[in-house]
């Protein structure tokens, strides 16, 4: 299952494991991004701090509950209101 691009609130940092926790706007689900469709995707997420606002298109990492890759990455905008690519 893949979802289409959505916007999702950064609610935990990226941890040594690589692991973001994110939330769904505007049905407050929440995710835990363990993969990455590759390292420039994983780098966009690393460097974006809590209450950051990301558009990213994510799909199911194996067959774990609520894990889930990052196929495409975006930043909204930071909690310091900046408008990234």
């Amino acid at each position: 299952m893949m979802s289409g691009p959505n916007a999702y609130t950064v609610i935990s940092e990226q941890n040594d494991h690589d692991c973001t926790t994110v939330r769904a706007h505007p049905r407050n689900e929440t995710f835990h991004v363990v993969e990455y469709a590759d390292e420039d995707a994983r780098d966009r997420v690393a460097d974006l701090p809590v209450g950051s606002v990301v558009k990213m298109e994510l799909s199911r990492a194996g067959r774990r509950s609520n894990v889930w890759r990052a196929e495409s990455v975006r930043t909204a905008h930071t909690d310091g209101g900046t408008v990234g690519e």
